[in-house]
């Protein structure tokens, strides 16, 4: 769980936002030579940090599934809350955050050709660099294509903000790249903090004490207790730790990374309650998997 002081943890860092650098053209030709906002999945780099900007809210730092490295996201409820969906999507190949809309000449003539104020530094009074919240790589028919997404929450979609999301959506428009605004309307919440609860388990040598071959010991036990036995998650497992004489957590955290991995296939959409109610597995793919291997030989993937 995210907390609202500095916080470093296994997967993620929540902190407070430092103030908003003075943006001038010699801050943005030094993040250009920085390379930000180019590259790809671990070597993208955001043209903002949660260092650079102030924020309402929680700002947030969290290891990426896809990417494996760390995303800068400036709210909690809906950029961060969007890219938990986005790890879970299947055709989302790579996420980039804080994109920018470069050149800047660009987005003023945009902005001109609209008749809309540019956004500019209120300080220096120098144009800003407008940012897409997230620019998404994306599976289509074979193909990789790019998807843009700004997220807002739709309390806050006031007349300047409208227009300052017409000059984002014009620029993506004249790149031929889709661009669409996600509200909280698009955002499944319980999807969100399934995934959220799962996220740390998604790579085995970041699960204290469990292996391959525990994992694979544990499996059809675990399997067949949830099937058969009326009890919540949480009791269920710490029955099975303590018949296996396992640290207090193993087994939840095998489910977890058996789920994440989607090995056992839950429905996703319906918020898991580990300590309310027992879980549903609806289809059991680690067996198939196991059997596919050469010689039965276990190697489970590991990112």
């Amino acid at each position: 769980m995210l907390v609202k002081h500095k916080c470093e943890f296994e997967w993620g860092v929540g902190v407070m936002a430092k103030r908003r650098r003075a943006t001038t053209a010699r801050t943005i030709e030094r993040r250009i030579k920085e390379g930000r906002g180019k590259g790809h999945l671990e070597n993208y780099k955001p043209w903002l940090t949660i260092h650079d900007v102030p924020s309402q809210g929680i700002v947030t730092r969290v290891r990426g599934w896809k990417s494996r490295r760390l995303h800068h996201y400036l709210s909690e409820h809906f950029e961060l809350a969007h890219h938990y969906q986005m790890e879970w999507a299947l055709d989302v190949f790579d996420i980039r955050e804080q994109y920018p809309l470069l050149p800047l000449e660009k987005t003023l003539f945009i902005a001109k050709k609209l008749g809309i104020r540019h956004p500019i530094d209120p300080r220096t009074k120098h144009p800003i660099v407008m940012t897409s919240d997230m620019l998404l790589t994306v599976r289509s028919n074979g193909e990789l294509k790019s998807i843009a997404h700004s997220i807002k929450p739709s309390e806050k979609l006031n007349r300047r903000v409208l227009d300052k999301l017409q000059i984002e959506k014009y620029y993506f428009k004249d790149l031929d790249i889709e661009w669409r605004l996600i509200t909280e309307n698009q955002i499944n919440y319980d999807l969100v903090e399934n995934v959220k609860w799962l996220h740390s388990a998604k790579v085995l040598d970041e699960l204290a004490y469990l292996n391959n071959e525990l994992i694979c010991e544990m499996e059809p036990v675990l399997y067949e207790w949830i099937i058969n036995k009326d009890k919540p998650l949480a009791k269920l497992t710490l029955d099975l730790d303590e018949k296996m004489e396992l640290p207090m957590g193993t087994s939840m955290n095998a489910v977890r990374y058996l789920i994440a991995n989607r090995l056992w296939k839950v429905d996703m959409s319906q918020r898991i309650l580990p300590t309310q109610k027992r879980l549903e597995i609806q289809a059991n793919h680690f067996q198939n998997w196991r059997a596919n291997h050469e010689d039965n030989r276990i190697s489970i993937p590991r990112k």
